[in-house]
């Protein structure tokens, strides 16, 4: 499936060739040279991990459509909704299929109505900074084409662009739920963008190959053991530090211990006096004793009501 998508890019970036018959053929090349390369390492990572997990026939993970079928057969640790990863992956595989025939016939058609020059451009008229051009928007069966063979002229103009769309909007819900079930199986923490990654662009088999050497896992054991980790690390740290991160100290329910270092609830050392809150005031310790009269505290520098006295 991921020829067409290549496909696909290769005409966006080759419209503007004056010949489509050349511009398909080129595309055709290329899509081909990058989907074996892609086919190759989803083949190789999928016949590692059946043969590493002990699964039986992985011959078919090496024959087309069969591989779609085997994504979810070594994934069965895992599903979707409790609908199970093998009964998934085989109606995607029959959708595939489908889906492929389909383009296989449209591009044939294509390529007899470009050669023999049975189309018409359709254009239309852009204006741009008040300029007004012609621009080629694509292609159509021509008059001629639908007097002689309407079928074909049919198949052109509305295979690809109505009845196609709709299978290949399937085919990709079905994708998505057979690589949801294999990267939450070989890539628990990252399954979410390698799922992203696989859909959004035809490098599944790049990712899958990435991932070939994973343990088989079923996601939802893994979440369980993740959280059985974290439990226990706090439990951890709490028993290490008296069971409250105070260090063994909590000031809250008056559970013993000794406060840590700098700790506003640490009291102060037998040799030093507490801090004075008023002292920042102006006042002094020494104007506070009891043997000070009037007369010396209305002296006194620090006496803060001094202007008011006469």
């Amino acid at each position: 499936m991921e020829f067409f998508e290549f496909l696909y890019y290769a005409d966006f970036f080759l419209f503007s060739v004056d010949n489509p018959a050349q511009a398909l053929m080129i595309g055709m090349i290329v899509a081909g040279v990058l989907f074996l390369v892609v086919y190759a390492m989803e083949a190789v990572a999928l016949y590692t991990i059946a043969k590493r997990e002990g699964y039986k026939h992985k011959w078919m993970a090496f024959v087309p459509f069969f591989n779609s079928y085997y994504i979810g057969v070594v994934s069965d640790k895992n599903r979707f909704y409790n609908l199970p990863s093998k009964s998934v992956s085989l109606a995607l595989a029959i959708v595939e299929l489908l889906l492929v025939a389909g383009y296989i016939l449209y591009y044939s058609v294509a390529g007899i109505v470009y050669a023999g020059e049975l189309y018409d451009v359709v254009t239309q008229q852009v204006t741009a900074m008040g300029q007004t051009q012609t621009v080629i928007v694509g292609y159509a069966a021509s008059s001629t084409l639908w007097q002689r063979l309407p079928w074909m002229a049919w198949i052109f103009d509305y295979l690809d662009g109505y009845v196609l769309t709709w299978v290949n909007l399937l085919y990709i819900l079905l994708s998505v739920l057979v690589i949801i079930s294999f990267f939450q199986t070989y890539a628990c923490r990252r399954y979410i963008w390698l799922s992203l990654g696989s859909v959004l662009f035809p490098i599944k088999g790049i990712l899958m190959f990435a991932v070939r050497n994973n343990k088989g896992l079923n996601y939802r054991d893994y979440v369980r053991g993740e959280q059985r980790r974290r439990y226990e690390m706090y439990q951890q740290y709490s028993n290490q530090n008296g069971g409250n991160p105070y260090g063994g100290y909590n000031p809250y329910n008056g559970r013993p211990g000794t406060p840590p270092s700098g700790s506003p609830y640490q009291p102060p050392r037998p040799d030093e006096s507490a801090a004075d809150p008023f002292d920042g005031l102006g006042a002094s310790s020494d104007n506070k004793s009891s043997g000070s009269d009037s007369s010396s505290s209305s002296t006194s520098p620090d006496d803060p009501f001094d202007e008011f006295k006469k």
